[in-house]
């Protein structure tokens, strides 16, 4: 029996708004930050990250953002600098 660790799931299987929300924790920005660059509410970015952590697995933003952090390439504008 194997003690390999379960494959983590894709991050294809989240939405665009969801990987977009997504690229935007993974740059350190707060829920209000992403609203506003993305043209939503904070509360709107705050269930669009609930969806996307429970399509993976993850029970806490932290679990989240190691869940993704190896998949980042596939977000939109995850490598971009975070605003000062």
């Amino acid at each position: 029996m194997s003690s390999r660790p379960a494959p983590r799931p894709s991050i294809k299987i989240l939405t665009e708004r969801e990987r977009e929300v997504v690229a935007g924790l993974v740059r350190g920005l707060t829920n209000k930050q992403i609203g506003l660059e993305l043209g939503i509410s904070h509360r709107t970015v705050e269930i669009h990250r609930a969806r996307a952590m429970r399509k993976l697995g993850a029970p806490t933003l932290a679990a989240l953002l190691t869940s993704v952090l190896p998949q980042r390439s596939k977000l939109p504008g995850a490598d971009r600098v975070r605003p000062a």
